[in-house]
C-alpha cells in the first residue's frame, strides 16, 4: 500500500474523530442549556462544520497541521473547539465537566463502531492472511480506513483525557477539585500548551499511547 494512500487514510481518520469530537461538545452543551454552538451551526458531527473558514488560525490548526504532520509520518495532529459560555449552564462546574468529557466518549464511541464494522464486514482478518485478490478491493481498503479511523480515534480520546490545560481532561478534573485547585488549575491555563510541550515532546509521556495501540492490536 503506498504511503500517499496511508497519508490520505489518516488525514481522513482526523477528520472523521474531529468531527464526533466536537460535535459531541456542541450536542452536550446544547442539552446542559448552552445553544452557543448550535446558534453557529456546529451542532454536528460534520467536522467541516468545526474549522472556521474565515480564520486563518482554525484553518491552519484544524486543516493544515494534520496534514503536514500526517505527510511527515505521524498521527496526524491538530486543533478545533466548539465555543462554550459556562454562564448558560444550570451547574456550570458539572456541565462544563459533562461537556468536556462527551468529546473523549465520542472518540471512543467512533473505535467500537470501527471495530465492529471490521468485524461483520465480509473478508476481514489479516490481509497477510487474506490475499487482497481475494478479497474485492473495495472492502479490503474499507478495512484498511476502520483500523486507522479506530487508531487515530482512540489516541485522541486518550489524549484529551490527560489532565492538563486546554484538553479536556483539566476540566473533568477541575470538578472533583476543592476551590483551592480548581485556582490553581485556572492558573495554569495560560501555560497549558507549553506544558503539554513539556510533558510530551521534551518528557517521556507519549509512553501513554502504546496501552490503547496495544488494546487496539490485540482485539484487531
Amino acid at each position: 500500500m503506498s504511503l500517499d494512500f496511508m497519508v490520505l487514510l489518516f488525514v481522513a481518520a482526523w477528520f472523521v474523530q474531529m468531527g464526533a469530537h466536537e460535535g459531541a461538545h456542541a450536542w452536550v452543551a446544547y442539552l446542559r442549556g448552552d445553544d452557543t454552538a448550535y446558534r453557529l451551526g456546529k451542532r454536528t458531527f460534520n467536522p467541516l462544520a468545526h474549522v472556521n473558514w474565515k480564520d486563518i488560525n482554525s484553518i491552519l490548526m484544524a486543516v493544515g497541521l494534520p496534514i503536514i504532520t500526517a505527510m511527515a509520518g505521524w498521527i496526524p495532529m491538530g486543533m478545533a473547539w466548539v465555543p462554550v459560555n459556562p454562564r448558560r449552564f444550570k451547574s456550570p462546574s458539572m456541565d462544563m465537566a459533562l461537556v468536556s468529557v462527551a468529546g473523549p466518549v465520542a472518540n471512543f464511541v467512533v473505535v467500537v463502531a470501527c471495530l465492529l464494522l471490521h468485524w461483520v464486514l465480509p473478508g476481514a482478518g489479516d490481509p497477510n492472511l487474506i490475499p487482497a485478490e481475494l478479497v474485492p478491493r473495495l472492502l479490503w481498503f474499507a478495512h484498511k480506513g476502520f483500523f486507522v479511523v479506530a487508531l487515530t480515534s482512540m489516541l485522541y480520546g486518550v489524549f484529551n483525557l490527560v489532565p492538563i490545560p486546554p484538553l479536556d481532561g483539566s476540566k473533568v478534573l477541575r470538578f472533583f477539585l476543592p476551590e483551592a485547585g480548581q485556582d490553581i488549575l485556572d492558573r495554569l491555563q495560560p501555560y497549558g500548551m507549553w506544558m503539554i510541550i513539556a510533558v510530551f515532546w521534551v518528557g517521556d509521556a507519549s509512553w501513554i499511547f502504546t496501552i490503547p495501540m496495544a488494546i487496539i492490536g490485540f482485539i484487531w
